[in-house]
């Protein structure tokens, strides 16, 4: 922790005056009344979590933090660490006569406690941990979220009107959250509602799991993703700290001496640490989505340097040495298909070391089997997956039908050539393999004498291949590439692509040339190549105009396949400081017709909607189209308009802070009921959620304007702000014996509360409620530090933002 720059107040200056005695106790950093209070803890620099916390004074001992031994194992203290003596009452002591070498800082103007612990002191704990008691379930709570569109289509004579609605509605209750999905559309010829989704969900953070109930999808990870009404208890990776979440090795290594470890991917350092002699281990390396292998260097106290490479190359199936994944379905099948079988999934991954990650699945359902295992291998020359599948399933005339699937996945970047395999895979199946929906499909079509079709059915190789290269300063360039043939009668599909992006300044520009085959039906002779080809070729720019922060953006874009072809220009941006208000314009040609359309759009988000428009016009043909956005919350304080809500959010309770903005918060505002919607929170992380006070209502006071959560995922976390309503005034106080008010002398209401500090000249200020009362001025424990300071509001003074008062302060009375 930095040393903090040292005042003094030199008290011989003020000799004989009461200032005096006063102001000694600001001679300390960190000067604090004794009391409790609710403080932002840090441990070593880190947020560990709001808490109140008594601060007392013991002895000749200044007022400190007083720190149960519990809270400091959580905070990740070691018990040994604690001085031999230490009682049941030392919780009141100061930290460094507890814990050898540690310390404490309290500013009091922030609400932030420091501590600093030595790091022998304290155990290893992953980067980004969330402590589980400082996890917010929410309160309870009902939402909808809307997005509502409507438009008017002419063509010649002939109008159009269509409208949509879709709706994702919720409640939540305590760690359970209900959730329902719909829409509806419709037009001049009718409409329909659709429901699309409903589910019940709720964490259960001693599994690090989330169980669902209802419908959801499973697999895609290891075996192919379907829809499901049923259960599903699944892994929730999002519950692990950011140093533990998606795939990164372990280092291991040998220091000496007390050393300075430093790990470096490419010339990018990733993390660095002191470590003491002997083994050391580290596991909590984050997650980069550019890979390559890191390069360990060990400085040891006397200069001397080690350096050795632990290699880094992962497929989306990786996972962390000691780390597990798992994925529980059963249910019923939930598609567009006439049939839907019960089926049951399970799913398991487990990294056993950096090299070695290994992969099983099942799935099963009437007429079907399906068994999975695979293994990811890490070396200095990638990562390679492999996995196996066999399926048996019922055939469509009842018979048995067996096949085997292998797939082989690899990643590697090389870092002298900047060359990034991102992911090539090949997958080969025979012809009795299926997939669960494929098998139930083809036996339903069977049955109805028709024929089935899908991208997977009967498919016999899969390749795909992904490559960047990085240019220095000259740009990147890409290639991609995809084919698959079937044991069917449709032919090959294919798809390759080669693309260039460059960045000069503030102008980005980039070309990219692809061909895509669509294979068709029916067996043509291989030399005949009857299938859709398409050639397409695409250039795209786009610039600001102007260097002004709120400087449109001019995008344009060409494209050509076969003998057609597009040209597009448009222009954006925001047209408000706030950037509340932001507008598109599109002008369109086709090539070789000639024919072109203009568009615009605009959008203005208001606190409780977001409103937008449109209009498009080309030849013969006209469209105007509306459309509205946002969210509405019901709550045990009443209903609550604000901006389109994700998974995770808040709510903000700030009495009487009308017009109060939420930074960051798309527009939010406090509304007349004190009330504001957070429309996005992260869950399992710590947010910062604050205030802006510039739209405050007048009157009015906000007496802290942050504050920190953290939600489980799904929650709807309730941040109630405090604030203070009243007439703001500037009392010039004396004494019976006519000198000023010491300064520095605390100010308090007639409740208690602390409001205030008296400044130069024996000036206080306060903001009060009551037309007429008195506040306590104290200076010192004693009776003759202390005094009375009425005041007296006349009527006229309610419009004014601060009212001056002079006034003399009594001698508290006798008891």
């Amino acid at each position: 922790m930095p040393a903090l720059p040292v005042y003094r107040f030199d008290s011989r200056l003020l000799l004989g005056s009461p200032l005096a005695n006063g102001l000694e106790r600001f001679n300390q950093p960190d000067q604090v009344d004794p009391g409790e209070y609710l403080v932002d803890v840090f441990v070593n620099g880190a947020f560990y979590s709001r808490k109140t916390v008594s601060f007392r004074r013991s002895g000749e001992h200044p007022v400190h933090a007083c720190l149960d031994r519990d809270w400091l194992f959580r905070a990740g203290m070691r018990p040994e660490s604690l001085v031999p003596d230490e009682e049941d009452g030392a919780a009141c002591r100061p930290l460094a006569l507890r814990i050898p070498g540690a310390g404490s800082v309290f500013d009091l103007s922030r609400l932030r406690l420091d501590l600093s612990l030595p790091q022998a002191a304290m155990r290893r704990t992953p980067r980004g941990q969330v402590a589980e008691e400082d996890l917010d379930a929410g309160a309870a709570i009902a939402f909808v979220n809307y997005d509502v569109n409507g438009y008017r289509v002419s063509s010649g004579d002939v109008s159009s009107n269509y409208h949509y609605l879709a709706a994702d509605a919720g409640v939540n209750l305590g760690l359970w959250r209900l959730r329902q999905q719909s829409n509806y559309s419709g037009g001049t010829g009718g409409g329909r509602w659709n429901n699309i989704r409903s589910y019940a969900q709720r964490a259960l953070p001693g599994w690090r799991s989330e169980l669902t109930l209802g419908d959801g999808s499973s697999g895609g990870g290891l075996l192919s993703g379907v829809g499901f009404r049923g259960l599903q208890l699944r892994s929730d990776e999002r519950m692990l700290p950011d140093g533990l979440r998606g795939y990164a090795p372990v280092v291991r290594g040998v220091a000496d001496s007390n050393a300075r470890v430093v790990v470096r991917q490419g010339q990018q350092e990733v993390y660095q640490t002191v470590v003491a002699p002997g083994p050391f281990v580290i596991d909590d390396l984050f997650p980069t989505s550019y890979q390559g292998d890191l390069e360990v260097e060990i400085t040891e106290a006397d200069g001397q340097v080690k350096r050795f490479t632990v290699p880094f190359a992962a497929v989306p199936t990786s996972i962390r040495p000691g780390q597990a994944r798992y994925n529980l379905t059963l249910g019923q099948l939930r598609n567009t298909l006439d049939d839907k079988p019960l089926f049951a999934d399970l799913a398991y991954q487990r990294g056993f070391s950096n090299a070695l990650t290994a992969n099983m699945g099942a799935r099963l359902a009437s007429g079907y089997a399906a068994a999975l295992g695979g293994v990811v291998w890490g070396s200095r020359f990638g990562a390679l997956g492999a996995d196996a599948t066999y399926s048996r399933s019922r055939d469509s005339d009842g018979g048995p039908l067996m096949g085997w699937r292998a797939a082989l996945s690899y990643s590697h970047t090389l870092q002298p050539t900047s060359t990034a395999i991102t992911l090539a895979g090949y997958r080969y199946s025979t012809r009795g393999y299926r997939d669960l929906v494929d098998a139930v499909g083809a036996r339903q079509a069977f049955r109805r004498g028709e024929s089935w079709h899908s991208s997977s059915f009967q498919q016999r190789n899969q390749f795909t291949a992904s490559v960047n290269q990085r240019l220095g300063g000259y740009g990147s360039l890409a290639l991609s590439a995809s084919i698959s043939d079937y044991y069917s009668g449709k032919q090959r599909d294919g798809q390759l692509q080669l693309s260039y992006q460059h960045q000069i300044g503030s102008v980005g520009y980039g070309v990219s040339v692809s061909r895509q085959r669509v294979g068709q039906m029916g067996r043509a002779l291989p030399m005949l190549d009857s299938g859709r080809v398409g050639n397409t070729v695409s250039f795209n720019l786009s610039m600001p105009l102007g260097t002004a922060r709120r400087a449109p953006m001019l995008a344009a874009s060409s494209s050509r396949s076969g003998g057609e072809g597009n040209q597009q220009l448009s222009l954006s941006g925001s047209a408000d400081e706030a950037q509340t208000l932001s507008y598109g314009v599109n002008v369109a040609r086709a090539v070789p017709d000639g024919s072109g359309s203009l568009s615009a759009n605009a959008q203005k988000r208001f606190a409780p909607v977001t409103l937008g428009g449109s209009y498009s016009r080309g030849r013969d043909f006209s469209q105007v189209g509306v459309s509205a956005r946002g969210a509405l919350a019901l709550h045990r304080g009443g209903v609550t308009l604000g901006p389109y809500l994700s998974e995770t959010f808040g709510l903000v309770e700030a009495p009487g802070a009308s017009g109060a903005v939420v930074r960051n918060g798309l527009g939010a505002t406090v509304d007349r009921a004190g009330y504001a919607l957070i429309p996005a929170l992260t869950p399992y992380r710590y947010n910062e959620v604050a205030l802006d006070s510039k739209g405050l209502a007048a009157g009015v006071e906000l007496l802290g304007d942050q504050q920190r959560t953290a939600p489980y995922a799904g929650a709807a976390v309730r941040l109630k702000f405090a604030t203070r309503s009243g007439q703001a005034v500037l009392i010039k106080g004396w004494l019976a014996d006519g000198s000023a008010l010491p300064m520095g002398a605390m100010v308090y209401a007639e409740d208690g509360a602390n409001i205030g500090m008296v400044g130069q000249g024996g000036q206080a200020y306060a903001r009060v409620g009551a037309r007429k009362a008195s506040l306590r001025v104290k200076w010192g424990d004693d009776a003759d530090s202390q005094c009375v300071l009425p005041y007296t509001l006349a009527d006229e003074t309610g419009s004014r933002s601060i009212v001056r008062l002079e006034a003399a302060c009594a001698p508290l009375p006798n008891p």
